[in-house]
């Protein structure tokens, strides 16, 4: 999983658990430690993670909302690196209107080792517009993640790329279908989050297949080329990777309305 996305999808869901039944938010990915710092500023203030959900329930806020560009499969190709894939951040609603919080990460050195310095800044939105914010029901997002993995596990057999169809794509399939264990998730979603909400992150998760060595960007591409079928793998990869875009922001936003 890119680490961005998942910080997104953490902070996103723990946050509204914190807002609509006050449930506990604290995450150790979220504190201050020898390997990560995050923090949050206007500008004028800055918050640590508990500081920030305090100071947005007491400005109004009531739930909070992970956007990010419209066409997320324009960036696939560098989802696995940092400051790649598609620009993505938080809205904060019912307070502070028209304004969004935009990660910025950087690696710095603390101590013996390295850190990463995360500052979430609130800024003038420029993602997701209100009249952009089209709330699909789960069960069809369900379908149309189904669908993308369905074509791409095809691809994948028929260019000798099985072991991606039998460990990552097939499972995923399973799990959205109920015809599998649910893996345990890394980090636990609120009870606020229905069990359709837990089962397409689940699958998310599993199918994360985009990075740098190793991964579906490494060997398939020339396999998919010596097959003849580059343009059909870089076409359904696309596909892919917007559909696990838009089924993790659904699943953690379907507490919105």
């Amino acid at each position: 999983m890119n680490g961005e996305i998942h910080q997104l999808l953490l902070i996103t869901s723990l946050g509204n658990g914190y807002l609509i039944h006050s449930e506990d938010a604290s995450s150790k990915e979220l504190e201050h430690t020898n390997s990560i710092h995050v923090t949050f500023t206007d500008g004028v203030q800055s918050w640590n993670w508990a500081s920030w959900l305090y100071y947005l329930r007491s400005a109004g806020c009531q739930r909070l909302m992970m956007v990010s560009d419209s066409q997320p499969e324009d960036n696939w190709q560098t989802s696995g690196f940092a400051g790649g894939g598609a620009r993505a951040g938080i809205i904060a609603l019912g307070a502070l209107h028209n304004r969004i919080w935009i990660p910025q990460w950087e690696s710095g050195q603390f101590r013996s080792e390295v850190r990463w310095n995360i500052t979430y800044t609130e800024q003038e939105q420029e993602l997701g517009q209100p009249s952009e914010r089209v709330f699909l029901p789960l069960d069809e997002v369900r379908i149309q993640f189904r669908s993308a993995l369905e074509q791409i596990a095809r691809l994948a057999e028929e260019i000798e790329q099985s072991f991606w169809k039998k460990n990552f794509f097939d499972p995923a399939i399973a799990i959205l279908d109920g015809t599998a264990d649910m893996p345990r998730l890394v980090f636990k979603l609120p009870d606020v989050y229905s069990e359709e909400a837990v089962r397409l992150l689940n699958a998310v998760y599993k199918t994360w297949v985009f990075g740098a060595m190793g991964s579906w960007n490494d060997d398939p591409p020339a396999s998919a080329h010596a097959h003849g079928r580059y343009e059909e793998y870089n076409q359904y990869s696309a596909r892919l990777y917007a559909a696990l875009v838009q089924t993790a922001q659904a699943a953690v936003n379907s507490v919105v309305f």
